[in-house]
Protein backbone atom coordinates (compact mmCIF):
# COMPACT_ATOMS: atom_id res chain seq x y z
CA UNK A 1 0.00 0.00 0.00
CA UNK A 2 1.25 3.52 -0.97
CA UNK A 3 1.48 5.73 1.95
CA UNK A 4 -1.91 7.86 2.25
CA UNK A 5 -1.42 11.40 1.55
CA UNK A 6 -2.68 14.32 3.21
CA UNK A 7 -5.96 14.92 1.00
CA UNK A 8 -6.70 10.85 1.22
CA UNK A 9 -6.64 11.47 5.14
CA UNK A 10 -9.30 13.99 5.56
CA UNK A 11 -12.40 12.10 5.30
CA UNK A 12 -10.75 9.66 8.37
CA UNK A 13 -10.12 12.65 10.34
CA UNK A 14 -13.35 14.28 9.79
CA UNK A 15 -14.50 10.79 11.33
CA UNK A 16 -12.30 10.38 14.17
CA UNK A 17 -12.01 14.15 15.02
CA UNK A 18 -15.68 15.78 14.43
CA UNK A 19 -14.13 18.86 12.87
CA UNK A 20 -15.46 21.04 10.49
CA UNK A 21 -14.06 22.59 7.43
CA UNK A 22 -11.96 25.38 8.72
CA UNK A 23 -10.54 22.67 11.07
CA UNK A 24 -9.40 20.05 8.58
CA UNK A 25 -8.36 23.06 6.68
CA UNK A 26 -6.10 24.05 9.08
CA UNK A 27 -5.19 20.47 9.45
CA UNK A 28 -3.95 20.28 5.74
CA UNK A 29 -1.70 22.97 6.24
CA UNK A 30 -0.16 21.65 9.39
CA UNK A 31 1.01 18.50 6.90
CA UNK A 32 3.64 21.23 5.08
CA UNK A 33 5.23 22.70 8.73
CA UNK A 34 5.39 20.38 11.41
CA UNK A 35 6.25 22.42 14.48
CA UNK A 36 8.44 20.61 17.35
CA UNK A 37 6.80 20.52 20.12
CA UNK A 38 6.18 22.73 23.19
CA UNK A 39 8.93 22.23 25.67
CA UNK A 40 5.55 23.30 28.63
CA UNK A 41 3.11 25.66 28.79
CA UNK A 42 2.93 29.17 30.28
CA UNK A 43 -1.30 29.21 31.09
CA UNK A 44 -2.66 28.53 27.48
CA UNK A 45 0.86 29.76 25.87
CA UNK A 46 3.34 26.62 24.32
CA UNK A 47 6.72 27.70 25.45
CA UNK A 48 10.13 26.13 23.71
CA UNK A 49 13.06 25.75 25.55
CA UNK A 50 16.34 25.76 24.44
CA UNK A 51 19.98 25.40 25.62
CA UNK A 52 22.40 27.70 24.65
CA UNK A 53 26.08 26.58 25.36
CA UNK A 54 27.43 29.71 24.34
CA UNK A 55 27.48 33.44 23.82
CA UNK A 56 25.56 36.01 26.26
CA UNK A 57 22.65 37.95 25.22
CA UNK A 58 23.41 41.87 23.77
CA UNK A 59 19.89 42.86 24.29
CA UNK A 60 16.33 41.80 26.05
CA UNK A 61 14.36 40.08 23.30
CA UNK A 62 15.46 37.49 20.62
CA UNK A 63 14.01 36.46 17.10
CA UNK A 64 14.48 33.16 16.53
CA UNK A 65 11.61 33.52 13.58
CA UNK A 66 9.36 35.47 12.20
CA UNK A 67 6.63 33.71 13.96
CA UNK A 68 8.31 33.62 17.63
CA UNK A 69 10.07 35.94 20.21
CA UNK A 70 12.69 34.47 22.76
CA UNK A 71 14.14 35.79 26.20
CA UNK A 72 17.14 34.21 27.96
CA UNK A 73 16.87 32.97 31.46
CA UNK A 74 18.65 34.13 34.63
CA UNK A 75 21.82 32.23 33.77
CA UNK A 76 22.16 32.97 30.03
CA UNK A 77 21.38 28.98 30.04
CA UNK A 78 18.37 28.60 28.08
CA UNK A 79 16.35 29.98 25.81
CA UNK A 80 12.19 30.35 26.43
CA UNK A 81 10.53 31.01 22.70
CA UNK A 82 6.86 31.93 22.55
CA UNK A 83 4.60 32.39 20.01
CA UNK A 84 4.51 36.44 18.83
CA UNK A 85 0.83 37.05 19.99
CA UNK A 86 1.17 35.20 23.23
CA UNK A 87 4.20 37.72 24.33
CA UNK A 88 2.24 40.39 22.95
CA UNK A 89 -1.12 39.42 25.08
CA UNK A 90 1.43 39.28 28.02
CA UNK A 91 2.79 42.67 27.64
CA UNK A 92 -0.37 43.81 27.44
CA UNK A 93 -1.55 42.32 30.35
CA UNK A 94 0.36 45.01 32.78
CA UNK A 95 -0.59 47.83 30.39
CA UNK A 96 -3.24 50.22 31.03
CA UNK A 97 -3.82 50.59 27.28
CA UNK A 98 -2.45 47.89 24.91
CA UNK A 99 -0.29 48.25 22.33
CA UNK A 100 -1.58 47.65 18.81
CA UNK A 101 -0.08 44.97 16.76
CA UNK A 102 1.97 47.41 15.02
CA UNK A 103 3.09 48.85 17.67
CA UNK A 104 4.19 45.47 19.74
CA UNK A 105 6.12 44.53 16.25
CA UNK A 106 7.89 47.93 16.97
CA UNK A 107 8.73 47.28 20.27
CA UNK A 108 9.65 43.70 19.79
CA UNK A 109 11.88 44.86 17.36
CA UNK A 110 14.01 47.58 19.47
CA UNK A 111 14.20 45.14 22.46
CA UNK A 112 16.09 42.62 19.69
CA UNK A 113 18.08 45.31 18.72
CA UNK A 114 16.83 46.99 15.81
CA UNK A 115 16.64 50.32 14.52
CA UNK A 116 13.29 52.02 13.80
CA UNK A 117 14.73 52.66 10.10
CA UNK A 118 14.83 48.78 10.26
CA UNK A 119 11.88 47.91 11.79
CA UNK A 120 10.26 49.84 8.82
CA UNK A 121 12.00 48.31 6.14
CA UNK A 122 10.99 44.85 7.87
CA UNK A 123 7.22 45.90 8.26
CA UNK A 124 7.27 47.44 4.41
CA UNK A 125 5.93 50.83 5.87
CA UNK A 126 7.27 54.18 5.95
CA UNK A 127 9.84 55.34 8.44
CA UNK A 128 7.90 58.48 9.66
CA UNK A 129 4.81 55.73 9.97
CA UNK A 130 7.22 53.64 12.72
CA UNK A 131 8.04 57.02 14.12
CA UNK A 132 4.67 57.91 15.05
CA UNK A 133 3.97 54.46 15.73
CA UNK A 134 6.81 54.89 18.42
CA UNK A 135 5.31 57.68 20.02
CA UNK A 136 2.29 55.78 21.14
CA UNK A 137 4.82 53.09 22.42
CA UNK A 138 6.62 55.92 24.63
CA UNK A 139 2.78 56.51 25.98
CA UNK A 140 1.48 53.18 26.17
CA UNK A 141 4.74 52.29 28.19
CA UNK A 142 5.05 55.53 30.09
CA UNK A 143 8.65 56.34 28.87
CA UNK A 144 10.51 59.17 26.83
CA UNK A 145 12.99 57.80 25.20
CA UNK A 146 14.21 54.53 23.06
CA UNK A 147 16.88 53.33 25.68
CA UNK A 148 13.81 53.70 28.24
CA UNK A 149 11.91 51.35 26.24
CA UNK A 150 14.52 49.17 25.94
CA UNK A 151 15.11 49.07 29.62
CA UNK A 152 11.50 48.28 30.03
CA UNK A 153 11.42 45.38 27.72
CA UNK A 154 14.95 43.67 29.78
CA UNK A 155 12.74 44.30 32.99
CA UNK A 156 9.34 42.76 31.43
CA UNK A 157 11.47 39.79 30.11
CA UNK A 158 13.43 39.74 33.34
CA UNK A 159 10.20 39.26 35.01
CA UNK A 160 8.95 36.59 32.30
CA UNK A 161 11.91 34.27 32.57
CA UNK A 162 12.02 34.09 36.50
CA UNK A 163 8.63 32.68 35.76
CA UNK A 164 8.95 30.44 32.74
CA UNK A 165 12.30 29.55 34.77
CA UNK A 166 10.44 28.33 37.79
CA UNK A 167 8.12 26.37 35.88
CA UNK A 168 10.59 24.87 33.62
CA UNK A 169 12.75 23.54 37.03
CA UNK A 170 9.92 22.72 38.74
CA UNK A 171 8.58 18.99 37.09
CA UNK A 172 10.67 16.93 40.04
CA UNK A 173 8.59 18.55 42.34
CA UNK A 174 5.08 18.91 40.68
CA UNK A 175 5.00 16.54 37.87
CA UNK A 176 4.95 20.01 35.76
CA UNK A 177 2.28 21.50 37.84
CA UNK A 178 -0.27 18.12 38.01
CA UNK A 179 0.28 18.03 41.44
CA UNK A 180 -2.28 20.37 42.35
CA UNK A 181 -4.73 18.22 40.89
CA UNK A 182 -4.39 15.29 43.21
CA UNK A 183 -6.04 14.41 46.78
CA UNK A 184 -4.64 14.00 49.89
CA UNK A 185 -2.95 10.99 51.01
CA UNK A 186 -1.17 10.84 47.07
CA UNK A 187 2.26 10.59 48.19
CA UNK A 188 4.16 12.84 45.08
CA UNK A 189 7.83 11.36 45.25
CA UNK A 190 11.21 11.52 43.68
CA UNK A 191 14.01 8.80 43.55
CA UNK A 192 17.02 9.48 41.79
CA UNK A 193 18.59 6.72 39.53
CA UNK A 194 22.03 5.46 38.96
CA UNK A 195 22.69 8.75 36.65
CA UNK A 196 21.26 11.15 39.61
CA UNK A 197 18.32 11.89 37.29
CA UNK A 198 14.79 11.96 38.95
CA UNK A 199 12.34 9.39 38.90
CA UNK A 200 8.82 10.26 39.79
CA UNK A 201 5.97 8.38 41.02
CA UNK A 202 2.79 8.67 43.15
CA UNK A 203 2.29 6.63 46.06
CA UNK A 204 -1.22 5.87 47.31
CA UNK A 205 -2.40 3.55 50.05
CA UNK A 206 -0.60 2.51 53.72
CA UNK A 207 3.12 2.25 53.63
CA UNK A 208 3.21 -1.01 54.97
CA UNK A 209 0.56 -2.42 52.42
CA UNK A 210 0.72 -4.77 49.83
CA UNK A 211 2.94 -3.21 47.32
CA UNK A 212 1.47 -3.07 43.49
CA UNK A 213 2.52 -1.21 40.74
CA UNK A 214 0.05 0.31 37.97
CA UNK A 215 1.55 1.54 35.11
CA UNK A 216 -0.64 4.63 33.67
CA UNK A 217 -1.94 4.77 30.33
CA UNK A 218 -1.42 7.42 27.78
CA UNK A 219 -3.80 10.36 29.16
CA UNK A 220 -3.52 9.99 33.18
CA UNK A 221 -6.30 8.70 34.81
CA UNK A 222 -8.37 11.27 37.88
CA UNK A 223 -7.21 10.15 41.15
CA UNK A 224 -9.57 10.89 43.74
CA UNK A 225 -10.15 10.66 47.40
CA UNK A 226 -11.96 7.72 46.53
CA UNK A 227 -9.24 5.99 44.97
CA UNK A 228 -6.78 6.59 47.64
CA UNK A 229 -9.95 5.15 50.13
CA UNK A 230 -10.05 2.36 48.11
CA UNK A 231 -6.42 1.14 48.77
CA UNK A 232 -6.55 1.89 52.46
CA UNK A 233 -9.41 -0.30 52.77
CA UNK A 234 -8.11 -2.85 51.01
CA UNK A 235 -4.25 -2.67 52.23
CA UNK A 236 -2.96 -1.91 49.14
CA UNK A 237 -0.03 0.02 48.38
CA UNK A 238 0.02 1.26 44.73
CA UNK A 239 3.17 2.42 43.03
CA UNK A 240 2.46 4.81 40.11
CA UNK A 241 6.06 5.65 37.77
CA UNK A 242 5.71 7.97 35.67
CA UNK A 243 6.47 7.70 32.19
CA UNK A 244 9.21 10.00 30.57
CA UNK A 245 7.58 12.75 28.75
CA UNK A 246 4.57 12.46 30.79
CA UNK A 247 3.14 15.17 33.25
CA UNK A 248 6.62 16.84 32.42
CA UNK A 249 7.96 20.55 31.88
CA UNK A 250 10.97 18.94 30.64
CA UNK A 251 12.27 19.54 26.93
CA UNK A 252 14.18 16.29 26.90
CA UNK A 253 12.94 13.75 23.82
CA UNK A 254 13.70 10.96 22.38
CA UNK A 255 12.38 9.84 19.16
CA UNK A 256 13.13 6.13 19.09
CA UNK A 257 10.36 4.40 21.13
CA UNK A 258 13.11 1.01 21.67
CA UNK A 259 15.15 4.39 23.59
CA UNK A 260 11.84 5.29 25.43
CA UNK A 261 10.87 2.09 26.14
CA UNK A 262 14.35 1.24 27.33
CA UNK A 263 13.91 4.57 29.88
CA UNK A 264 10.27 3.45 30.71
CA UNK A 265 11.63 -0.31 32.35
CA UNK A 266 14.71 1.71 33.99
CA UNK A 267 12.77 4.08 36.42
CA UNK A 268 10.24 0.85 37.15
CA UNK A 269 13.13 -0.96 38.19
CA UNK A 270 14.78 2.20 39.75
CA UNK A 271 11.36 3.06 41.61
CA UNK A 272 10.98 -1.01 43.03
CA UNK A 273 14.18 -0.80 44.29
CA UNK A 274 13.76 1.87 46.69
CA UNK A 275 9.76 0.49 47.98
CA UNK A 276 9.98 -3.03 47.54
CA UNK A 277 12.55 -5.82 47.90
CA UNK A 278 10.14 -8.65 46.46
CA UNK A 279 8.25 -9.47 43.05
CA UNK A 280 5.30 -7.48 42.86
CA UNK A 281 2.06 -7.69 40.33
CA UNK A 282 2.43 -4.99 37.83
CA UNK A 283 -1.01 -3.72 36.59
CA UNK A 284 -0.83 -2.43 32.95
CA UNK A 285 -3.92 -0.40 31.90
CA UNK A 286 -4.75 0.53 28.47
CA UNK A 287 -1.62 1.62 26.28
CA UNK A 288 1.11 0.20 29.00
CA UNK A 289 1.15 -3.44 28.22
CA UNK A 290 4.11 -2.91 26.04
CA UNK A 291 5.67 -1.63 28.79
CA UNK A 292 4.84 -3.82 31.85
CA UNK A 293 5.70 -6.86 29.45
CA UNK A 294 9.96 -5.32 28.67
CA UNK A 295 9.93 -4.82 32.73
CA UNK A 296 8.96 -8.48 32.72
CA UNK A 297 11.68 -9.50 30.27
CA UNK A 298 14.08 -7.65 31.95
CA UNK A 299 13.80 -8.30 35.35
CA UNK A 300 11.64 -11.23 35.67
CA UNK A 301 12.61 -11.23 39.29
CA UNK A 302 10.72 -8.33 40.33
CA UNK A 303 7.33 -8.69 38.43
CA UNK A 304 5.32 -11.37 40.14
CA UNK A 305 2.50 -11.16 37.62
CA UNK A 306 0.43 -8.96 34.79
CA UNK A 307 -3.04 -7.86 34.60
CA UNK A 308 -3.86 -6.46 31.24
CA UNK A 309 -6.51 -4.07 32.23
CA UNK A 310 -8.64 -2.22 28.83
CA UNK A 311 -5.76 -2.88 26.64
CA UNK A 312 -5.46 -0.55 23.07
CA UNK A 313 -3.79 -3.81 21.64
CA UNK A 314 -6.65 -5.62 20.21
CA UNK A 315 -6.45 -3.23 17.09
CA UNK A 316 -10.28 -3.64 16.07
CA UNK A 317 -10.54 -4.11 12.37
CA UNK A 318 -13.31 -1.59 11.71
CA UNK A 319 -14.41 0.21 8.34
CA UNK A 320 -12.52 3.97 8.42
CA UNK A 321 -15.97 6.36 9.25
CA UNK A 322 -16.52 3.85 12.60
CA UNK A 323 -12.34 4.25 13.17
CA UNK A 324 -11.21 4.80 16.68
CA UNK A 325 -8.47 7.71 16.94
CA UNK A 326 -5.77 5.47 18.02
CA UNK A 327 -6.71 2.72 15.41
CA UNK A 328 -6.51 5.17 12.36
CA UNK A 329 -3.72 6.33 13.75
CA UNK A 330 -1.94 3.05 13.81
CA UNK A 331 -2.68 2.81 10.52
CA UNK A 332 -1.28 6.08 9.32
CA UNK A 333 1.79 5.33 11.16
CA UNK A 334 2.72 2.43 8.76
CA UNK A 335 1.82 3.91 5.56
CA UNK A 336 2.99 7.69 6.71
CA UNK A 337 4.95 8.32 10.14
CA UNK A 338 4.85 12.69 9.30
CA UNK A 339 1.37 12.53 9.08
CA UNK A 340 0.78 10.53 12.07
CA UNK A 341 2.50 12.47 14.41
CA UNK A 342 0.56 15.85 13.10
CA UNK A 343 -2.32 13.82 14.04
CA UNK A 344 -0.52 14.06 17.84
CA UNK A 345 0.22 17.34 17.55
CA UNK A 346 -3.60 18.61 16.33
CA UNK A 347 -5.01 16.18 19.17
CA UNK A 348 -2.87 17.84 21.46
CA UNK A 349 -4.21 21.34 20.23
CA UNK A 350 -7.52 20.67 20.93
CA UNK A 351 -6.29 21.14 24.67
CA UNK A 352 -5.96 24.66 23.85
CA UNK A 353 -9.97 25.38 24.12
CA UNK A 354 -12.22 22.97 26.55
CA UNK A 355 -15.06 22.64 23.98
CA UNK A 356 -13.23 21.41 21.65
CA UNK A 357 -11.60 19.03 23.97
CA UNK A 358 -14.82 17.73 25.23
CA UNK A 359 -16.08 17.32 22.03
CA UNK A 360 -13.21 15.62 20.56
CA UNK A 361 -12.93 13.23 23.28
CA UNK A 362 -16.23 12.17 23.24
CA UNK A 363 -16.73 11.58 19.85
CA UNK A 364 -13.74 9.21 20.21
CA UNK A 365 -16.17 7.29 23.56
CA UNK A 366 -19.22 7.54 21.60
CA UNK A 367 -21.37 4.47 22.07
CA UNK A 368 -20.19 3.75 25.63
CA UNK A 369 -22.95 4.94 28.32
CA UNK A 370 -20.16 3.94 30.52
CA UNK A 371 -17.51 6.28 29.21
CA UNK A 372 -19.95 9.10 28.65
CA UNK A 373 -20.49 8.81 32.37
CA UNK A 374 -16.88 8.71 33.49
CA UNK A 375 -16.40 11.97 30.93
CA UNK A 376 -19.39 13.47 32.36
CA UNK A 377 -17.43 13.37 35.47
CA UNK A 378 -13.98 14.75 33.95
CA UNK A 379 -15.90 17.91 32.37
CA UNK A 380 -18.04 18.64 35.15
CA UNK A 381 -16.37 21.51 36.78
CA UNK A 382 -13.44 23.96 35.02
CA UNK A 383 -11.06 22.48 37.59
CA UNK A 384 -12.17 18.85 36.20
CA UNK A 385 -11.56 20.21 32.25
CA UNK A 386 -8.65 22.01 33.15
CA UNK A 387 -6.70 18.57 34.76
CA UNK A 388 -7.68 17.03 31.85
CA UNK A 389 -5.96 19.97 29.63
CA UNK A 390 -2.98 19.81 31.88
CA UNK A 391 -2.55 15.91 31.11
CA UNK A 392 -2.47 16.34 27.18
CA UNK A 393 -0.28 19.37 27.09
CA UNK A 394 2.22 17.79 29.30
CA UNK A 395 2.08 14.08 27.91
CA UNK A 396 2.04 14.67 24.38
CA UNK A 397 5.26 13.30 23.78
CA UNK A 398 4.23 10.54 25.85
CA UNK A 399 1.08 9.72 24.02
CA UNK A 400 3.44 9.54 20.69
CA UNK A 401 5.31 6.74 22.49
CA UNK A 402 2.10 5.08 23.43
CA UNK A 403 0.98 5.16 19.80
CA UNK A 404 4.24 3.79 18.69
CA UNK A 405 4.50 1.22 21.02
CA UNK A 406 1.78 -0.40 19.04
CA UNK A 407 3.72 -1.04 15.64
CA UNK A 408 6.61 -1.94 17.83
CA UNK A 409 5.04 -4.35 20.24
CA UNK A 410 4.65 -7.98 19.63
CA UNK A 411 2.05 -10.07 21.67
CA UNK A 412 4.04 -13.29 21.56
CA UNK A 413 6.42 -11.58 23.65
CA UNK A 414 4.25 -11.66 26.45
CA UNK A 415 3.09 -15.36 25.72
CA UNK A 416 6.63 -16.05 26.02
CA UNK A 417 6.86 -14.61 30.05
CA UNK A 418 6.81 -17.02 32.73
CA UNK A 419 4.70 -15.38 35.27
CA UNK A 420 0.62 -15.57 35.67
CA UNK A 421 -0.48 -12.97 33.05
CA UNK A 422 -4.53 -11.71 33.10
CA UNK A 423 -6.89 -9.74 30.72
CA UNK A 424 -9.36 -7.81 31.90
CA UNK A 425 -12.25 -5.65 29.67
CA UNK A 426 -15.12 -3.86 29.84
CA UNK A 427 -18.32 -5.30 28.56
CA UNK A 428 -19.05 -1.54 27.68
CA UNK A 429 -16.31 -1.03 25.46
CA UNK A 430 -17.16 0.18 22.37
CA UNK A 431 -14.06 1.14 21.04
CA UNK A 432 -12.32 -2.35 20.77
CA UNK A 433 -13.82 -5.80 20.01
CA UNK A 434 -14.56 -7.88 22.77
CA UNK A 435 -14.06 -10.94 20.48
CA UNK A 436 -10.61 -9.99 19.43
CA UNK A 437 -9.77 -9.14 23.12
CA UNK A 438 -11.38 -12.82 23.58
CA UNK A 439 -9.17 -14.51 20.90
CA UNK A 440 -6.20 -12.51 22.07
CA UNK A 441 -6.26 -13.01 26.15
CA UNK A 442 -6.59 -16.95 24.76
CA UNK A 443 -3.49 -16.82 22.66
CA UNK A 444 -1.16 -14.96 25.04
CA UNK A 445 -2.74 -16.61 28.65
CA UNK A 446 -4.35 -19.85 27.62
CA UNK A 447 -7.36 -18.49 29.62
CA UNK A 448 -10.50 -16.02 28.15
CA UNK A 449 -10.14 -12.38 29.72
CA UNK A 450 -12.10 -11.30 32.48
CA UNK A 451 -15.36 -9.32 31.58
CA UNK A 452 -16.31 -6.08 33.61
CA UNK A 453 -20.19 -5.54 33.37
CA UNK A 454 -19.83 -1.72 34.22
CA UNK A 455 -16.72 -0.92 33.12
CA UNK A 456 -16.17 1.07 29.17
CA UNK A 457 -12.65 1.41 27.85
CA UNK A 458 -11.66 4.67 29.90
CA UNK A 459 -9.81 3.33 33.17
CA UNK A 460 -10.47 6.06 36.00
CA UNK A 461 -13.35 6.78 38.28
CA UNK A 462 -15.35 3.94 39.63
CA UNK A 463 -15.01 1.81 36.32
CA UNK A 464 -11.37 1.83 37.51
CA UNK A 465 -12.10 1.09 41.65
CA UNK A 466 -14.61 -1.59 40.41
CA UNK A 467 -11.96 -3.66 38.00
CA UNK A 468 -8.94 -2.68 40.86
CA UNK A 469 -10.91 -4.33 43.50
CA UNK A 470 -11.29 -7.38 41.38
CA UNK A 471 -8.29 -7.96 40.35
CA UNK A 472 -7.25 -7.30 44.29
CA UNK A 473 -9.66 -10.37 44.96
CA UNK A 474 -7.67 -12.74 43.06
CA UNK A 475 -4.25 -11.92 44.66
CA UNK A 476 -3.08 -15.01 46.57
CA UNK A 477 -3.61 -14.32 50.76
Amino acid sequence: MGEMTGLDALPVIAASLDEGHDGLAAFSEKLNVIEDMPTFWFGDAPVWAQTQTSGLPMWPLTAPSDERLGVWDAGHQVVFTLRRGDLRDHVNSALDTPLSEAEFQLFADLGCGRTVESSAEAAGVAVSTRRKQLQGVFRKLGVESQAALVAFAAGAAHRLSAELSTLYRSESKDLGGYAAFLPAGVRCAAVLDASGAAVRYLDIGPVTGRVVMVLHPMIFPAITAEDVALCHDLGIRAIWPIRPQCLTTSGVRSGRWDDHCAAVVANCETVLGAVCAVPVPVIALVSSGGYATALAEARPDLVARIDFVSTCYSAGRRPSRDAYFGDFLVRALRQNSRMAMVMVQHLGGAAFCTRRLERTIRRIFRGSAVDQAVLDAAFATSEGAARVQQVIRGSIGSMRHDYLSQLHFKWDRARALPMERRFWHGAQDRVHDLDELMALSHDVTGQPAQVIPQMGHLTEGAPLRTVLSDIFATYPV
